[in-house]
């Protein structure tokens, strides 16, 4: 059995605490914590562990196996270099820094401690997006030319942080990081951006942007914003074109009603498809499944066989903040930015 202890009582750890909990018998949190006993018992009672006010405490019990780190990314370093030093393994939210200093450091520390480090970038655990990349890289449509990607959901109203650049990097390190890391697994390695910010919001900063990334592979536009409406439903696609064809999942899900971006999700119309150069289109048939749960059973999987990572690990979210950052740095100078 697994031991985990959840840092952060909020969305996040909400997520993460159901996903855990599609995995008993494997796993269990024990314990969840928060600045607030409040907050960390809401959290822990979706998943019947233990809750504290005491942040850091449950990095000191010999009962913990894996820190699941849920807090503000400002907090990162801090939390999952603590973790190492306790000889914990972490999942940490992403993204996994806001500098490339910080990032550096985290990978580091679990090195030294020779533990496991899996980062939230949960695209490389939904199935959809799983089977999209096996179609592209598989070579029935010949290879991969472009892609594009959008990610666009009404403001973060369920924390104050997310929207503050200061506290979250902005729109291109904490929401269009996932599209990026994303084109990057199918287009290869990433080696310039161009930046363009169509809408500013509250601090006066971006929230929507479009960005045209070079990649070896090919190039790719991302799009991404946090300036819908609340009645618009989250929405993000990913399309590959392909010598003979193209592959593209699109998703839409309904407003949320109850916190978070996400409301209810009609499967029947989130479905990946196929449109080939030599024949008609078809639908890919995928066994939908929670991407957070794949996500914590990949963790686990790891764990249980003593293996290290293979996707969502730390060099390859060191990566994607590289491209968030150089995006950032485009959108302050105008002109296309080395990664």
């Amino acid at each position: 059995m697994i031991n985990v202890a959840i840092l952060g009582g909020g969305f996040m750890g909400q997520t993460h605490a159901g996903a855990w909990s599609a995995l008993a018998g494997r796993a269990r949190v024990v314990v969840v914590s928060s600045r607030t006993h409040e907050r960390a018992a809401r959290v822990a009672a979706l998943c019947g562990a233990e809750a504290t006010d005491d942040l850091y405490g449950p990095l000191e019990r010999a009962d913990v196996d894996v820190v699941d780190i849920c807090l503000p990314t400002p907090q990162h370093r801090e939390a999952a270099e603590r973790a190492f030093a306790a000889g914990k393994h972490v999942l940490l939210e992403k993204p996994i820094a806001l500098t490339l200093e910080d990032a550096d450091a985290i990978v580091a520390a679990g090195e030294r401690a020779g533990k496991v480090l899996v980062v939230g970038l949960v695209l490389r655990f939904w199935p959809e997006y799983v089977e999209l990349r096996r179609i592209a890289a598989s070579g029935e449509l010949g290879r991969p030319l472009a892609a594009s990607a959008l990610r666009l959901s009404p403001p973060p109203g369920w924390n104050d942080w997310m929207i503050d650049p200061a506290r979250s990097g902005g729109v291109c390190v904490d929401l269009m990081v996932h599209d990026f890391d994303a084109v990057s697994a199918v287009l290869g390695p990433p080696r310039r951006v161009f930046a363009r910010a169509l809408c500013s919001g509250p601090h006066g900063a971006p929230q929507h942007c479009v960005a045209v990334v070079e990649h070896k592979g090919g190039d790719a536009a991302v799009e991404g914003g946090l300036m819908q409406p609340d009645s618009y439903p989250f929405s993000s696609n990913l399309r590959v074109l392909c010598e003979r064809g193209v592959v593209e999942y699109p998703f839409s899900a309904a407003p949320a009603a109850d916190g978070g971006n996400i409301g209810g999700v009609d499967q029947a119309a989130n479905r990946l498809r196929v449109h080939p150069a030599d024949g008609p289109w078809r639908l890919v048939e995928v066994a939908s499944a929670d991407p957070w749960a794949g996500q914590t059973a990949a963790v686990a999987g790891w764990l249980e066989r003593g293996q290290a990572p293979t996707e969502a690990t730390g060099a390859q979210a060191t990566l994607a903040l590289r491209v968030s950052l150089a995006a950032n740095r485009s959108l302050e100078s105008g002109r296309p930015e080395d990664i």
